[in-house]
């Protein structure tokens, strides 16, 4: 990885080169440019996938626990539900004129 003040010295170098027309050591100038520029793209291409890799494992992580969480928090509201819900039978069952009340049905017999 070369640094901006070395970029910056070949670029001076190539122009002044350039201006006195000696094109050798212009495209050796310019061969050193373009390999700077492919090595700094590759160093920041894996930079940021590798700063991307980790904020998706972060991500990923955090998700498998939010589910996680979720999971145990439904487990818990249902067991409640099913122990409120077993209470209520409990409760219905224990005192036998606790039924629903029904009205008899009478017929009128004509004669």
């Amino acid at each position: 990885m070369m640094s901006a003040l070395e970029k910056s010295s070949l670029h001076q170098q190539r122009t002044l080169a350039a201006r006195r027309q000696d094109y050798a050591e212009v495209e050796e100038i310019d061969a050193k440019l373009a390999a700077a520029a492919v090595n700094d793209t590759a160093t920041r291409r894996s930079d940021s996938q590798d700063k991307l890799a980790v904020v998706n494992e972060r991500n990923r992580k955090a998700n498998m626990e939010a589910v996680r969480q979720a999971e145990l928090a439904e487990a818990e509201r249902k067991r409640e539900e099913r122990k409120r819900a077993a209470l209520a039978m409990k409760a219905a069952n224990a005192d036998g004129d606790a039924r629903v009340k029904s009205m008899p049905k009478t017929r009128l017999v004509t004669c």
